[in-house]
């Protein structure tokens, strides 16, 4: 009787888990597009980093890659701040689970208005690759990673202070 009941927990949790990772990937998106639409709304700070990251998370972005969940709100600012008005379009991920540990990956379509309407649009086409943990306050990115396969129009000019914050966050004396 026991195996049965191990097994009926595991066919449970299993969903369980794959919707709240996909939660977890999709609020992501959500946070950036609210956020612009609404500058004076929720900040990128710890309140919104710690229900997604685990405080040593590892991100590897266009601008470069970073580590560790208390500078990913001033590096988030500094990424999406660079635009107006997005649109973030995802896909709903596969998700491999490993007992506490999972793989994630997920299509997505970036849509950015440059804060100068006469710059037009920057679009880009990709796909995220990320590693989740369970924690006891549940699932966490540990690694996330974009992969841009295409993009059209004129990116953002490249922020050197940016820049060099991520490669602090990397620098074994940060």
């Amino acid at each position: 009787m026991s195996s049965e009941i191990a097994e009926l927990s595991r066919r449970i949790r299993e969903p369980a888990d794959r919707a709240e990772i996909t939660d977890l990937a999709l609020r992501g998106f959500a946070a950036i597009d609210e956020r612009q639409r609404d500058p004076a709304g929720r900040p990128f700070d710890e309140a919104w980093a710690r229900p997604s990251f685990t405080e040593g998370v590892r991100f590897d972005f266009p601008p470069g890659s970073f580590a560790g969940r208390a500078d990913a709100p001033a590096i988030q600012s500094g990424i999406v701040d660079a635009f107006g008005l997005p649109q973030h379009l995802a896909g709903v991920p596969p998700i491999e689970l490993d007992g506490d540990r999972a793989r994630a990956r997920w299509d997505a379509v970036h849509t950015h208005h440059h804060r100068d309407p006469g710059r037009g649009l920057f679009v880009s086409g990709g796909f995220y690759e990320a590693e989740a943990v369970r924690t006891p306050d549940g699932w966490r990115f540990r690694r996330m990673a974009l992969h841009v396969s295409w993009t059209t129009g004129e990116p953002p000019a490249p922020d050197p202070e940016l820049r060099a914050l991520m490669a602090a966050t990397l620098s074994p004396d940060a």
